[in-house]
């Protein structure tokens, strides 16, 4: 099962990587037409650096490219191909980190921006260093083109970071081994591979890690990581699921549901809606106060009705009780904002004047 709060028909992914499958699929000899049939891709989307396809364009272009092309090891050629440069703003702070373990750091914290479905861990014990794949799609074509992709990407990209050519003590594949296994060995030369392992991982000497990089910045490496940041609070693809949360919450003010009528109108387990909020840091009763706190300072500031009437209004029989919850969620008594509703109303009634004087003078 893919983990994660995205779903199949939600614009979540960069079209850049598939651009790439689908360059590498007209290298091969196959025409873009053939590759975009039925996805309902446009051409232009490859070239278009804020467009992003669904889960459902990816999947088809994906068995596309497989049926074409009749390459089951294309995977670790789309892996050798891809820079870092298009992992967009992500791959600008990796490539300016100190070194392999803070670039792990980072992409462990935002690879979401790149594939919300790809998810992967990193175990360090010892001497030793595990970069786990933990995507689990339930197809198996797809899986292991994504698993190859992982397995050259990751070496690639540490060998370009730090410039050196380093290669993995050894990787361990979640497959049965292929007829054609001989081919892994040309990517990896000289480290050993094992087969029907319980995971696809790369084991590294833990003191890789701390290689400087080559183009190691320290200011660029803030600058781009706040970028990334920004980019995930404004348009993170997980947050979705706080945005549905929200809106079920906010759809019938005053009433609000347990968290098993949220999980069933969302089609899933209560389990499965709690650790999904969880891994965006968060938990129902965390955006249950932040509605019901918003909503009280709209009414306390907006208003005349009593405290106890808003204390009903946004889910509390007794005052009491609102109050103390207020003073946790505000740190200050529902009283601080009703003193300040007359203030509040003759800022709003400024910044009324202040628009409709910028409108005559317009005109």
């Amino acid at each position: 099962m893919i983990r994660g709060t995205w779903s199949l028909h939600e614009p979540l992914v960069p079209a850049n990587i598939s651009a790439i499958m689908v360059k590498m699929g007209q290298e091969k000899g196959v025409s873009q037409e053939s590759l975009l049939e039925h996805t309902g891709i446009e051409p232009a989307a490859f070239t278009d650096p804020k467009a992003r396809l669904t889960y459902q364009q990816v999947i088809v272009l994906t068995n596309n490219l497989l049926r074409l092309c009749n390459d089951p090891t294309l995977g670790l050629a789309i892996g050798d191909s891809i820079k870092i440069n298009q992992f967009g703003m992500l791959g600008y702070a990796i490539l300016s980190c100190a070194n392999l373990r803070q670039a792990l750091n980072l992409g462990l914290k935002y690879h979401v921006l790149v594939d919300p479905a790809f998810n992967f861990e990193v175990y360090e014990e010892d001497d030793l260093t595990s970069i786990r794949l933990t995507s689990h799609i339930p197809i198996e074509n797809i899986y292991y083109l994504l698993s190859d992709i992982f397995l050259a990407n990751f070496v690639n990209l540490g060998r370009f970071l730090t410039g050196l050519d380093i290669m993995p003590n050894a990787i361990n594949i979640n497959r049965p081994k292929p007829e054609y296994s001989e081919i892994y060995q040309n990517y990896f030369p000289g480290c050993p591979i094992h087969w029907d392992q319980p995971r696809t991982e790369i084991i590294i000497n833990s003191e890789l890690l701390d290689i400087p990089t080559t183009l190691a910045d320290e200011s660029t490496s803030k600058m781009a990581e706040s970028q990334c940041a920004d980019i995930l609070s404004r348009m993170g693809p997980k947050e979705g699921i706080v945005v549905k949360v929200r809106r079920i919450l906010l759809s019938n003010p005053g009433h609000f549901p347990a968290i098993e009528t949220v999980a069933s109108q969302l089609a899933t387990s209560t389990r499965t809606l709690s650790r999904s909020l969880q891994e965006v840091s968060t938990s129902y009763q965390k955006i249950l106060d932040e509605v019901r706190k918003e909503m009280a300072i709209e009414y306390l500031k907006t208003s005349s009705l009593p405290i106890e009437e808003v204390a009903a209004l946004i889910g509390y029989n007794d005052p009491s009780n609102f109050r103390k919850a207020f003073k946790r969620w505000t740190g200050q008594p529902p009283s601080h904002y009703r003193s300040s509703k007359l203030d509040y109303k003759k800022s709003r009634a400024a910044r009324s004047r202040s628009s409709k004087s910028k409108s005559n003078s317009a005109v």
